[in-house]
């Protein structure tokens, strides 16, 4: 029932089935190698029928996407589909400037790191599992820990996070977007024109010391000019971040960092508040797209979702702490099952949490936000998660995050 409500949503998000079918069909042809593609167009209804070794498959268009057939043609047709949403059907060569304190300054000036803070929390849960076990080996050799290995254990959840969170906002405080325009060349290149999309990457290699922002543009538009290099479209698009801040009561920092990951993190404990995106994330979305992420970051900081996870994890560690030291000793019960299941249950509360915590955050995001671009910024950033969602049925119990299809379906619904 979430997949026929998700390909509804699709189908609302979709501005020219016509361009997706012609897209599709040249996909098919194209790239996929596929020999049999026919189209049937009836009662407003545009039909694409596709056969190959495995079978046939169609995809039909009206008021609603259907997907129906074969298994592996139709997961073929899926992921087609969304990669026509997740990339608009066009390859992209985006330029991105950051102009700060009359100062314009490119992407490879900007912080660069390996990964962003939400694989903080991966790391700080597996620290416990490896903490309780630890505590769980003196307890059975007879070793009762003292009370000061006791406290530091409890706090350690909380410590490291905290620390790291404050180094890492040094280390990318030259990425502040505090009264900072992001200018952005975008040019679009159709998903076949491979020959003016490489040359115009060759041509680009060039750019690296040109620094002025009247000399960029003036190259960049020698590429627009060009037979050889001569995109599609091409747009130049100012973001004043400053303004959003402004605009929107913005009081924590967000900067941007230099990152090939198009994705987004917030950072929301006591003294500590920040939003981080991404130049990957910046070129994948458009103004109102970007502004969308924003303020679900901005969700995130507001409910302070960071320093409720710290303390269900600093909980847990408590928890696993008490039972392996006094109530399972005291109680003379089986240390094993009743410690991994203690576990099990605290992974499945945390993650637990923190679906609902984005949930949350796109909520929050929907009162400044169309509900529309939240979604299109979604889809953009994990339409290959959505493909999977959609043809596989593996459980994500312990993910993090919940389910896109699960996502697209309430932002319809608020």
């Amino acid at each position: 029932m979430v997949a026929v409500k998700a390909y509804q949503i699709i189908r609302d998000l979709i501005g020219d089935p016509q361009s997706l079918i012609n897209y599709v069909e040249n996909y098919l042809l194209r790239i996929s190698g596929v020999s049999y593609v026919t189209r049937e167009l009836s009662d407003g209804r545009t039909r694409l029928i596709v056969q190959n070794e495995y079978g046939s498959a169609e995809l039909s268009i009206n008021h609603e996407v259907r997907i129906r057939g074969h298994e592996k043609i139709r997961g073929l047709l899926n992921a087609i589909v969304l990669r026509y949403l997740g990339t608009e059907g066009s390859r992209k060569i985006t330029i991105l400037l950051l102009r700060k304190d009359n100062k314009i300054y490119r992407v490879d000036d900007l912080p660069r790191i390996q990964s962003l803070p939400i694989g903080l929390i991966g790391f700080v849960m597996i620290s416990i599992l490896i903490l309780s076990a630890a505590i769980a080996v003196l307890r059975i050799m007879n070793l009762i820990p003292s009370i000061h290995l006791i406290i530091a254990l409890l706090l350690t959840p909380l410590l490291i996070p905290i620390i790291y969170s404050y180094i890492l906002q040094l280390r990318i405080r030259r990425g502040s977007l505090w009264n900072s325009q992001i200018i952005k060349f975008t040019l679009e290149y159709g998903e076949f024109d491979e020959g003016k999309f490489n040359n115009a990457l060759r041509f680009l290699s060039r750019i690296d010391n040109v620094r002025s922002l009247s000399e960029i543009r003036k190259f960049v538009l020698s590429l627009v000019n060009n037979p050889e290099t001569a995109p599609q479209n091409f747009h130049e698009d100012v973001i004043d971040i400053g303004f959003i801040m402004r605009r929107y009561g913005i009081k924590y920092g967000i900067y941007m960092v230099n990152m090939n990951q198009c994705n987004a993190a917030s950072v929301g404990m006591p003294g500590i508040n920040y939003v981080i995106l991404t130049s990957r994330l910046v070129s994948c979305l458009n103004k109102d797209e970007l502004l969308a992420v924003i303020m679900h970051e901005v969700g995130h900081v507001v409910h302070s979702d960071s320093a409720k996870t710290l303390f269900l994890i600093s909980l847990g560690q408590f928890i696993n702490i008490a039972l392996i030291t006094y109530i399972i000793p005291l109680m003379r019960l089986p240390a094993i099952p009743i410690l991994i299941s203690a576990l099990f249950l605290e992974l499945f509360a945390i993650t637990f949490i923190m679906k609902l915590s984005e949930y949350s955050a796109d909520k929050y995001a929907m009162r400044f936000v169309p509900s529309r671009d939240l979604a299109m910024a979604l889809l953009r950033v994990t339409w290959k998660e959505l493909y999977s969602e959609l043809t596989s049925r593996r459980l994500r119990i312990f993910s993090t995050h919940p389910p896109v299809l699960s996502r697209l379906v309430r932002m319809s619904i608020v």
